[in-house]
């Protein structure tokens, strides 16, 4: 949610936005540098990671809004400003994708990072991806990455993914990979599985202190490219992100896997934790 001010707006990245990392991520507030919450009891504020999660109401720039047409539907088109919105991101402007590339998503089994690839792979498809290979270590992951456009999935548990992408592509690798997991072996994966030139593209966020390895004389004589990407840029990408959807190029039932109330939610994040959740889960506060 870009503030529309800083030195990357300026520079058209307002994904970087200076605010939303200074004001939301570091001290959760606003970007005025308040926030709209406080304790019923004894009025303390209460500071939040994000915008609005698990709220009825919450405070945004207006122009990180677009309007939803009353062709898609209210609960499932939530995704359309998380995972699809960092889908999105990655493909368009990270990778720079273009039609008949192929590409690889590696990393569906993680905590949360179902819904990412079910995302990827939709997004790469409305794209033109000539090939798009689906990497995870459950067989039932695999299968609903299948109904959501993967021409070929890889089994990590069971084959080597970087040998089996490359198998696919005819030796060369894809022109495309999007890691989704944030794990140093998917990240290593990740960069193995482009071809010369490729674009490997990080999503997946890790724990502290994290690191991942890279070949660096094979990253420099075969000019692969590693990049992170961390969303889409909303005033940029938010209105064509809802056209695409209510052109088809997402199906938004399958992505949402559960729905639960607002009383359930402790239930939804232990499901989540343990990796029991396939695609993407929906808290439904308003009635």
């Amino acid at each position: 949610m870009p503030c529309g001010n800083c030195f990357y707006r300026v520079k058209g990245q307002e994904d970087l936005c200076e605010s939303f990392f200074m004001y939301n991520r570091a001290k959760g507030t606003l970007y005025d540098g308040e926030t709209r919450l406080f304790l019923r009891g004894n009025g303390k504020p209460v500071y939040m990671y994000s915008m609005g999660g698990l709220a009825e109401y919450c405070v945004v720039p207006a122009n990180a809004l677009a309007v939803l047409p009353d062709s898609l539907p209210y609960t499932e088109s939530e995704i359309l400003g998380c995972v699809v919105f960092t889908s999105y991101g990655a493909l368009r402007h990270a990778a720079e994708m273009r039609p008949s590339d192929s590409v690889a998503v590696i990393g569906v089994g993680g905590v949360g990072s179902s819904s990412f690839i079910c995302n990827c792979l939709q997004i790469a498809k409305a794209f033109g991806a000539s090939q798009v290979i689906a990497v995870d270590v459950l067989d039932e992951k695999l299968q609903n990455a299948t109904t959501l456009g993967a021409t070929h999935t890889v089994n990590a548990a069971n084959d080597d993914a970087v040998e089996r992408i490359k198998e696919i592509t005819d030796g060369r690798g894809v022109d495309v990979a999007i890691e989704a997991l944030g794990k140093a072996l998917t990240f290593s994966q990740c960069a193995k599985s482009v071809r010369d030139g490729g674009k490997a593209v990080m999503i997946g966020l890790a724990a502290t202190n994290v690191m991942g390895e890279v070949d660096i004389t094979h990253l420099v004589r075969r000019q692969v490219k590693i990049i992170g990407s961390y969303g889409a840029r909303a005033r940029q990408d938010l209105h064509q992100i809802v056209k695409l959807a209510e052109s088809g190029a997402f199906n938004l039932q399958n992505t949402i896997s559960r729905k639960c109330k607002f009383e359930e939610a402790n239930g939804a994040y232990e499901d989540l934790n343990h990796g029991k959740i396939v695609g993407r889960a929906v808290v439904e506060i308003m009635e």
